[in-house]
Order: structure tokens, then C-alpha cells, then sequence
């Protein structure tokens, strides 16, 4: 393990919800560094072709990519239940013009990421909430340092330490075998035990068969592209949409042409929790990709605690709901960074699920008055989803509290002094990686985003 590292382990069990009652402390700001709701499949039906010669289902929305009807609801109803959370805690008012404007919301410059803090927004504070974002396209040296140039990464050292981590791509086609074996019956139609004949259709590219380079990326490289994943990125691509089906709610027999179960969709994502591994998780990158990330929440945090301005954090002194809402890479990287890891019901470990977030609470001690860091990682179910479950606190989206090693206090609560979480985040960040605020412009608010 490297030093200054921070270590995050999960608690043997979820706990119900992030209520804790009678614990003396008082939340003081919560910071979701979350994921967008249920999209559409990013690729086109053409590109998709290549990969099976059966037709993926479509989703109705105007792009590849884009955030569907049904994530939007899907994303009010966890945006209701932090409501009834913060509300509990005290955090919010009921007012909803005093709490907006106590409020920060931002997102990555997609459309599925604004859409979700806005739909977000409208569960949480039950109006229409401004989203700071640069124009969609636009790259935001927040979540991307790489190709906004404010971090300079080194392609051939992060290949070089991922096949130190990771040994080979075969090595990983043989330790992954069920699951490229899963996919590849999925796209070909393999049932009851089929073998696949000796090649695939015409105009056909089986992705799980294709090498595993792990070498460095020598085309543009951007936050999650640095390294060549070959066949295992495509395999990801290919199943990607089987996720997508089931938490939009389809006829079971349009999830993966009706040949997977959840237990089986569940194997699936074990090749993109790979994937995102090897682009994002692994210690140098994640370094490099998410230290201004994750310099920009702990200036947000300290902001709060001394009620002064800070240049580079999120929001403004007054700012205490903070939601900021990006891609799976960007969990990815940060809880690579931090060493965080979790375990929710229903998913692989360290999946980031759909809607899910990383959750940090800073906190006041009413008995020594000193600040508290408490984290969790948060997320609806594959069926909360799916079914669009309301979400209450007697019923709530799967939480697992994130404990901190050496900085955790005795007790259940597992929280940590902000100092100690302080410095152990400024020894994880690479300062060499992190955007000097004072020549950050930080985005407005877009007047419009397709698909509201």
C-alpha cells in the first residue's frame, strides 16, 4: 500500500439509511459526488451491429447516450429521499427558496449529467434548480485534467503499472472467462449450453475475443483513455446496454434478449467494474485524473468550516447541499484516489450504479465542537430503479457507510476528524495535478439542455 494513501474499507453490513440518530453530531454539509440516472446505450444501433446481429432495444430519446424519461423520474424520487433526509437532519429548511439558496448544483458538460442534477434538484428542493455547467461538449478540467491540459500524465508509466497490477490481458481473459463467456452467448445467441461455431457471423467483431493490450494509448488521450484496454473496453461497450434495459424498466425479454437474470446481469458489470479498474482506479493515474477532483471537494468542505471563501471550491460560504453529478469513470477515479471502496446489495463490488454517489458529511460535534467527516456510498437498488420505487427514510436506496482507517473514531459511526481527513486527502492529491484556482473560470448556468 502507498503511503499517504487514503485507506478506505467497508463496514461488514449496509446500514438501512444514512439516518443515525442520537449520535451527537450535527450535519453542517453534504457533498454527493454522484453518477447520472438510467441513459440510453452510448453508441448508435450501427455500432452496435458490430457487435451482435440481433437488434438492441431503443430507448426514445433524441441521442446515444442521453438520459431516458424514465431515469429522470427515477433520479426525483432519490432527490425526494435526500429531501426527507436533510430535512430530518436539520440541513435543509422546507423553505425552498432559503435551502436553494443554500444549494450548489453542478454537473459534467453532457446532457445525461445536467439533466440528473436537474431532476435531482426538483426531488430535493421541489423547484426548478440552476445547474452550473460549462456548454455540453465542452471539457471541464474538474472531471477531465487531462485534455483541458492541466495534468500531464504519462501513458507509458500508468501501462507499465497496470500490467504490474494487472499481469496481461490474457491473464485477465482467462481470470474473466465466465463473464466474456456470459457476454459472448448474449451477443451470438448461444442457449442450453451452445458452443460457438468456429467463426462469428459476417460483418460481425466478437469483442470478447479480441486482445488485451494494456499498453499506453498513443491517440488523444482524456480522463479514462490512457491506457489501451482493446477487447475488454469493447466488451464493456457491448454489454453496457444490458444494464440500461433492465433499470428502464423493459419486458424482461427485452433485457439481453431475454437471456439474463439479475444474478446474471450482476456478472456482466464485473467487466465494466474491470475496466473502469485499469482506466481509473489503478494509483497513478487515479492521481493524476482525480486530484483536482478531489481538491475541489476538500476546499468545498473547508469552506464550510471556516464560513469564508475559498477560490476552487464548490458553491459559495452559504453553500451546504452540494450535488455534483458526472460519469462512473469520475467515482471511479476518485474513490481510486481515496481508496474507497463498498459493497451494496444486488451489485459487484465498487460498482458505481446508476443514480449512486459517494456521499461526504461534514459534521459538528455538539458535546467538543469539533468538525466530523462521515462518508457513504449511496445508490437505488437494480429493482428501485427498475420499478421506480419511492424512496422513504422506512425505505430507502441501498447505503453503505465508508470507514476510514486511522482516522475513524471509536463507535458505529465511523466518522473522522476533518483535520485528519484533511491531510489525509491532501497526501493522497498530487499537487502537480490540480488546477491553480486562480485561473479557474467557473461555469455559468446553461440556459437550456436537450431532452428537458
Amino acid at each position: 500500500m502507498l503511503p499517504g494513501v487514503l485507506l478506505a474499507l467497508i463496514i461488514a453490513a449496509p446500514v438501512p439509511a444514512q439516518t443515525v440518530t442520537n449520535d451527537d453530531t450535527v450535519l453542517k454539509q453534504i457533498i454527493i459526488f454522484g453518477r447520472h440516472s438510467v441513459r440510453a446505450p452510448i453508441l448508435s444501433q450501427a455500432d452496435y451491429a458490430r457487435y451482435s446481429p440481433r437488434p438492441y432495444p431503443d430507448f426514445g430519446v433524441l441521442q446515444p447516450g442521453y438520459l431516458t424519461v424514465h431515469g429522470q423520474q427515477a433520479e426525483v424520487l432519490l432527490g425526494a429521499y435526500y429531501r426527507s433526509y436533510l430535512l430530518f437532519e436539520g440541513l435543509l429548511t422546507g423553505d425552498s427558496s432559503a435551502d436553494l439558496a443554500r444549494s450548489y448544483f453542478r454537473a459534467n458538460s453532457i446532457q445525461r449529467s445536467n439533466l440528473t442534477a436537474t431532476k435531482l434538484g426538483a426531488g430535493l428542493l421541489n423547484v426548478t434548480v440552476p445547474v452550473h455547467s460549462y456548454a455540453l461538449g465542452t471539457a471541464d478540467a474538474v472531471f477531465d485534467p487531462i485534455l483541458t491540459n492541466v495534468a500531464a500524465v504519462d501513458p507509458v508509466r500508468a501501462a507499465t503499472e497496470a500490467q504490474k497490477i494487472y499481469n496481461s490481458g490474457t491473464a485477465l481473459a482467462s481470470a474473466y472467462s465466465g463473464e466474456f463467456s456470459l457476454i459472448r452467448s448474449l451477443l451470438f445467441n448461444y442457449q442450453n449450453g451452445v458452443q460457438p461455431p468456429p467463426s462469428t457471423p459476417p460483418g460481425i467483431t466478437d469483442p470478447t475475443a479480441q486482445p488485451i493490450p494494456l499498453a499506453a494509448n498513443t491517440t488523444l488521450l482524456y480522463t479514462g483513455h490512457v491506457i489501451d484496454e482493446g477487447g475488454l473496453e469493447a466488451t464493456s461497450q457491448a454489454a453496457d446496454p444490458f444494464v440500461m434495459e433492465y433499470a428502464n424498466g423493459f419486458p424482461l425479454a427485452d433485457v439481453g434478449w431475454g437471456q439474463l437474470s439479475l444474478d446474471t446481469l450482476s456478472q456482466t458489470t464485473r467487466i465494466a467494474d474491470l475496466t473502469l479498474g485499469i482506466a481509473l482506479r489503478t494509483p497513478y493515474v487515479a492521481r493524476v485524473q482525480s486530484s483536482n477532483a478531489a481538491a475541489h471537494i476538500l476546499r468545498s468542505m473547508r469552506q464550510a468550516v471556516l464560513n469564508e471563501a475559498i477560490p476552487g471550491a464548490f458553491g459559495d460560504p452559504a453553500s451546504r447541499v452540494i450535488a455534483v453529478i458526472s460519469s462512473d469513470a469520475y467515482i471511479a477515479g476518485l474513490a481510486g484516489l481515496l481508496n474507497l471502496h463498498w459493497q451494496l446489495p444486488g451489485y459487484q463490488p465498487d460498482f458505481c450504479a446508476l443514480g449512486g454517489a459517494l456521499v461526504f458529511e461534514l459534521r459538528q460535534s455538539t458535546v467538543s465542537g469539533e468538525y466530523l467527516v462521515r462518508a457513504f456510498y449511496t445508490a437505488q437498488s437494480f429493482d428501485q430503479l427498475r420499478n421506480l420505487t419511492p424512496l422513504t427514510l422506512s425505505a430507502p436506496p441501498e447505503t453503505i457507510q465508508v470507514r476510514i482507517p486511522g482516522g475513524s473514531k471509536p463507535g458505529t459511526t465511523l466518522d473522522v476528524k476533518f483535520e485528519i481527513f484533511q491531510k489525509l486527502v491532501m497526501d493522497a492529491i498530487g499537487p502537480q495535478y490540480v488546477q491553480d484556482p486562480s485561473l479557474e473560470i467557473p461555469p455559468g448556468v446553461l440556459a437550456s439542455v436537450p431532452g428537458q
